[in-house]
C-alpha cells in the first residue's frame, strides 16, 4: 500500500487543522474515535490536541488514544500504548540517577588524580551520559567516534579527540558491563527496541483501527522505520508539522545530504548542510523513511485560527539559505510582509520584561484571549511574569512555552 503522509502547514494552525480532518475520517461511530491511535511527539502534544478536540468537537466525547513517541526529552516515557508491544521480553530501563551518580563513579576511576571533583564531575558526568543517549538513538556505535572518517573531520584537533573518546569509551564500558549483571537497559535503547518491535508486529498483523503518527519531528532511525510503516498501514497516516510544499527544488537541495549519501563512502551528513534549516530535519526523517518528497500530500483541512497562506510564504522566503537568499531582493512585497508581527527594540532586559508585561495585560483584558510567550531561556519570562502578576488571578496569567 502506498504511503500516506501529510503536512499541515504553518499557517493553518497544527492542532485544530490535525482534529478537525480527524474526526470525519475515523468517527464512523460512537467508539470511532475513541479506537484511533495517536502518536504524538510530547507530553505536551498530548494536552494541546487534547484541547483542541474540545475546542473543535464542542460537546463531549471518547478520545482517542494517545502515546508519546517522541525523543526529545529522553526522560519522557512511550506511553502505554507501546509498553505491552514485546515490553516483556525487553529488559527494563536503568534508572536515570543512579545512571549519572555510576558514570562520575567510574569517571572519577578511569581519570585517577587527574579526575575532577565535585559539582563539576557531576557536569561531565551528566554530559557523558547525554552523549550516551544520542549515539543510541542515532544507532551509532561509539567505536565509530574513533573511525578515520571522525578523525579526518576533527582536524588539528584529533589528538584532543582520540583522548577524550577513549576516556568515553572506558566509562561507557564500565557502565554496560554493570548494566548487564543488573538485567537493564539504557533507555534510549529499550525505546529503539520497542520502535523496532511495534514496526515489526504492525507489519505483519496491522491492527483493526487507525494509527496516526502527527507532529513528530525527530528523525532516529528506529522511529522513522517505524513512521513508514505507520504510512502504510490500511488506517495509518503520518501527518508532519510545517513541511513546506512551496519549497523550491534549487532550495530543496541545498539543505544539503541530509542522510541521503551517494556513495557508500560518503558521509551521511556533508560540510554543507543547512542543519540549523526548519525544513532540514523534515528531509532528514523522509530520508530515513525512505520517502521522496513528492510523495507528502497537503492535509486537507484548517484550523480554527489559520491565517492567510502568505504568512507561510513570508516565513519560508525568512528561512532561505545563503545561496537562495539572493532572490531576497527581487521578491514580491507579499512574499516578505508578516503582518500583525511588529519588532520592539528595548535598552536592556529589564525594560523587554516590562514591555511584554504590559502587552500581555492588555492582551488579556479581551475575554477569552490566549496569550503564549516564547522565549530561549526561563530569565524572561520569569521577570515578566512577576511585573504582569499584580491584579490578575493566577488563571489567567499566560503560559509560559520555552523554545530550545
Amino acid at each position: 500500500m502506498a504511503p500516506r503522509i501529510y503536512s499541515i502547514a504553518a499557517h493553518r494552525g497544527f492542532a485544530d487543522a490535525l482534529v478537525a480532518g480527524l474526526i470525519p475520517r475515523y468517527a464512523e461511530d460512537e467508539l470511532g474515535l475513541a479506537r484511533l491511535t495517536l502518536l504524538l511527539p510530547s507530553r505536551r502534544a498530548i494536552r494541546t490536541v487534547t484541547e483542541a478536540f474540545v475546542r473543535v468537537a464542542g460537546g463531549g466525547m471518547l478520545l482517542p488514544r494517545m502515546a508519546v513517541v517522541g525523543d526529545l526529552d529522553l526522560d519522557e516515557t512511550l506511553g502505554p500504548l507501546l509498553d505491552p508491544l514485546g515490553a516483556a521480553d525487553i529488559p527494563p530501563a536503568a534508572d536515570p540517577t543512579r545512571r549519572w551518580l555510576r558514570l562520575a563513579h567510574y569517571l572519577r576511576e578511569v581519570e585517577g588524580d587527574e579526575a575532577w571533583t565535585g559539582p563539576a564531575l557531576l557536569r561531565r558526568a551528566f554530559e557523558i551520559g547525554r552523549t550516551m543517549d544520542r549515539l543510541l538513538v542515532e544507532d551509532i556505535a561509539p567505536i565509530d567516534l574513533l573511525s578515520e572518517r571522525v578523525i579526518g573531520i576533527v582536524g588539528e584537533m584529533a589528538s584532543h579527540w582520540t583522548r577524550n573518546t577513549a576516556t568515553f569509551l572506558k566509562v561507557q564500558q564500565y557502565w554496560i558491563a554493570e548494566m548487564a549483571e543488573r538485567g537493564e537497559i539504557d533507555a534510549p535503547e529499550r525505546r529503539n527496541r520497542l520502535f523496532r518491535h511495534a514496526a515489526e508486529h504492525w507489519w505483519n498483523a496491522p491492527p483493526p483501527h487507525g494509527v496516526v503518527a502527527a507532529g513528530v519531528t525527530s528523525a532516529s532511525p528506529a522511529l522513522a522505520r517505524l513512521l513508514r510503516v505507520v504510512s502504510e498501514l490500511p488506517q495509518g497516516a503520518v501527518v508532519l508539522p510545517d513541511f513546506d510544499l512551496s519549497l523550491d527544488a534549487e532550495v530543496w537541495d541545498e539543505l544539503g545530504a541530509a542522510g541521503n549519501t551517494q556513495g557508500p563512502d560518503d558521509p551521511p551528513f556533508g560540510r554543507d548542510d543547512a542543519v540549523t534549516h526548519p525544513q532540514y530535519h523534515l528531509k532528514l526523517l523522509l530520508s530515513r523513511m525512505g520517502l521522496a518528497r513528492e510523495e507528502v500530500r497537503a492535509w486537507h483541512r484548517s484550523g480554527l485560527g489559520a491565517t492567510p497562506p502568505a504568512r507561510s510564504k513570508a516565513i519560508s522566503s525568512l528561512f532561505l539559505p545563503p545561496r537562495a537568499s539572493a532572490q531576497w531582493v527581487s521578491l514580491p512585497a507579499e512574499r516578505r510582509r508578516l503582518s500583525g508581527v511588529r519588532l520592539m527594540e528595548t535598552a536592556h532586559p529589564g525594560e523587554e520584561a516590562q514591555a511584554i508585561a504590559v502587552l500581555i495585560r492588555e492582551a488579556l483584558e479581551t475575554p477569552e484571549r490566549r496569550v503564549a510567550l516564547i522565549t530561549p531561556t526561563g530569565a524572561l519570562p520569569a521577570a515578566s511574569s512577576h511585573n504582569c502578576a499584580a491584579g490578575i488571578s493566577r488563571r489567567t496569567i499566560p503560559q509560559v512555552v520555552r523554545c530550545r
